[in-house]
């Protein structure tokens, strides 16, 4: 309804209204195809992981290499809040992995974490070393932490369930699809590892995930 109402005042007077004005309905109408575009392809994801019908395909991956090229995609989206997202994988690290699960992941993750900090904020993607460099010797746990706002103690234990509607506005009125952190949790078991989350409202969240090592 939003991009089809600015889409008709950008057709029907677009000659009347001055260049910025045309820009910010621009830009509203490009962030809007955008949220869709997200939308789409979680619900398109999640029905193929629901109906088995997704390759599950695992194979020897750089984390380092996939970290950068996720946090490139998604470059445009934090420059406009002034966030910086920072790549703290070691480049020597491989996973065994099924390359579109993980980017998916990643995505989201980092994504998320873009919606909910605040302008100026901090970003980062990384090993947890806090417990060693891995649970066993054939797993590691990634993180991406914010400086965010943080999620109340009574939503946590309900991110990653379907049944439940956690979805919330970003900092700047951003919204979400709902099917981000399920995803991520789907691709995750997938690959026979955990996600968990360690926040604090107004201190910022940390979501942590183990991968099988190489």
């Amino acid at each position: 309804n939003t991009m089809l109402g600015f889409s008709n005042l950008l057709v029907e007077k677009f000659d009347s209204y001055e260049i910025e004005k045309q820009k910010r309905f621009i830009g509203i109408l490009n962030n809007d195809i955008h949220n869709t575009y997200k939308l789409l392809e979680n619900l398109l994801m999640w029905s193929q992981s629901q109906n088995g019908t997704i390759d599950f395909k695992p194979e020897k991956e750089n984390l380092y290499l996939l970290a950068v090229e996720i946090i490139d995609l998604l470059s445009q989206m934090a420059e406009n809040k002034g966030i910086t997202v920072t790549n703290k994988m070691s480049s020597n690290i491989f996973v065994n992995v099924d390359k579109y699960m993980l980017a998916t992941i990643i995505r989201n993750l980092i994504s998320n974490a873009i919606k909910f900090t605040p302008k100026g904020g901090t970003i980062e993607i990384g090993v947890d070393t806090s417990l060693g460099v891995s649970l066993n010797q054939n797993s590691i746990q990634i993180y991406v932490k914010d400086s965010g706002i943080g999620i109340k103690p009574e939503k946590q234990d309900k991110i990653f369930s379907i049944s439940e509607n956690t979805s919330t506005k970003g900092t700047e009125n951003e919204t979400g699809t709902g099917l981000g952190l399920i995803l991520c949790k789907e691709f995750v078991e997938k690959h026979e590892g955990e996600i968990w989350i360690e926040s604090r409202e107004g201190a910022g969240s940390k979501f942590i995930f183990t991968l099988p090592l190489i």
